[in-house]
C-alpha cells in the first residue's frame, strides 16, 4: 500500500509539470512571434540593380522584425549564378526571374541528387531595356544586326533573354558580355552600340546614365509576343511608360515576373517568417524600392511554372487568399 501511494503522489507532481509542457508547445505551434535565431544568405544581383537594393530593403525589414535573424546580402551576376548558388547551399534566398528558375528547376529535376527549387513569392516585374544613344540611327532589334552589343552579363537573366531575342529575330551581333553599369559606360565611350537590360523601372544606373548622355529605348515589337508563344506566359507585352529616363514617348517590350526562391528543403519557419515580412513590411520596402509596390499577396501566388514553397503556401492560405 505503501508504495501504491508513493506512486499516485510522484503521478500527481509529473502531471502539471507535463500539462505546462503541453501547452507551452502548443503555444508555440500556434505562436507568429516567436524569435529566430539563425543565419541567412540572400543572393541578389549587380550593386547597381534593383534586386540588390530590393535584397538590402528586405535584410532590414528581416532584422527589425527578427532582431536574432543574421542577414547577409550578396551581389551577383544575376538570376543564374543566384539559382546556382541556392542549389549548392551557398545561399538560402535567392531572387531570380521567372525564365531562369523555371529552366533551372527543369533542369534539376534530370539532375541526381539535386534539391527541388520553390518560390516563395512573386515580387515584382522586370521590364526589358534595349538601350541606345538618343542620336543612333538604330531604331529596331533587326538593325542590331552585325552591331556590338552589351548582352548582360555571364550567368544573368539579361543574357538568357537577350539570345532568345536575338535567336527569334534572327540577327546576329557581335556579344560582349558586360552588365548594365560596365554596358552603360561602354555605351557613353562608344564601344559598344546598344545595351541590353532587365530590371525593375526605374533602374538607378539607367537613370544616372541618362542624366549623362542623353538615350533612347527601342521598342521589341512584335518580339514581345512571339517571346510568349515560344517560351510560355512567363513573358507578356508590357510597356515603359513615358517620362522615364527622359524619354517622352511609351516604349513598348516585354515584362517578366521576378521571384523570391528557395531550396525545396527550407526551414518551414524560416520561410514563414520571410513570406510575412515582405508584406507586413511592404511599405518600407517600397519606399527604397518602388518597383515593390507591385508586391501584392493576391499576385504573389502566380509564380509560373515554379511551385510555391509548403510553408509559403500555408501562409497565403492562411491570408485566406
Amino acid at each position: 500500500m505503501r508504495q501504491v501511494r508513493a506512486l499516485v503522489v510522484a503521478m500527481l507532481l509529473v502531471l502539471p509539470l507535463a500539462c505546462s509542457v503541453s501547452a507551452s508547445g502548443d503555444q508555440r505551434a500556434l505562436s507568429d512571434e516567436e524569435p529566430i535565431s539563425d543565419r541567412i544568405v540572400i543572393t541578389t544581383g549587380t550593386t547597381a540593380g534593383v534586386y540588390y537594393a530590393w535584397g538590402l530593403a528586405l535584410r532590414d525589414q528581416l532584422r527589425e522584425a527578427h532582431p536574432s535573424l543574421d542577414v547577409e546580402v550578396v551581389p551577383s551576376s544575376g538570376s543564374i549564378e543566384n539559382l546556382q548558388r541556392l542549389s549548392d547551399g551557398t545561399a538560402d534566398l535567392a531572387v531570380s526571374a521567372g525564365d531562369a528558375a523555371e529552366r533551372t528547376a527543369s533542369e534539376n529535376e534530370t539532375e541526381s541528387g539535386s534539391v527541388p527549387l520553390r518560390a516563395v513569392a512573386r515580387i515584382y516585374d522586370d521590364y526589358y531595356h534595349l538601350i541606345v544613344p538618343r542620336g543612333s540611327t538604330l531604331r529596331s532589334v533587326d538593325d542590331l544586326a552585325g552591331h556590338r552589343v552589351a548582352i548582360g552579363d555571364p550567368g544573368s537573366g539579361t543574357a538568357l533573354i537577350a539570345r532568345r531575342l536575338l535567336g527569334l529575330a534572327e540577327v546576329g551581333v557581335k556579344e560582349k558580355e558586360l552588365g548594365i553599369v560596365d554596358g552603360l559606360q561602354a555605351l557613353e565611350k562608344g564601344e559598344v552600340d546598344a545595351v541590353f537590360w532587365s530590371g525593375g523601372v526605374p533602374t538607378t544606373a539607367v537613370e544616372d546614365a541618362s542624366e549623362r548622355m542623353p538615350l533612347r529605348l527601342l521598342g521589341l515589337g512584335d518580339l514581345a509576343r512571339r517571346m510568349r508563344a515560344e517560351f510560355g506566359a512567363v513573358y507578356r507585352p508590357a510597356a515603359i511608360p513615358p517620362g522615364r529616363y527622359g524619354i517622352g514617348e511609351q516604349v513598348d517590350t516585354l515584362a517578366l515576373a521576378n521571384l523570391l526562391v528557395v531550396r525545396a528543403d527550407a526551414d518551414d519557419e524560416l520561410v514563414t517568417a520571410v513570406t510575412s515580412t515582405i508584406f507586413d513590411h511592404r511599405a518600407a520596402i517600397a519606399e527604397r524600392v518602388p518597383a515593390a509596390n507591385q508586391t501584392d499577396r493576391r499576385s504573389a501566388i502566380f509564380t509560373g511554372g515554379l511551385p510555391l514553397h509548403p510553408a509559403a503556401e500555408a501562409y497565403y492560405r492562411k491570408a485566406k487568399l
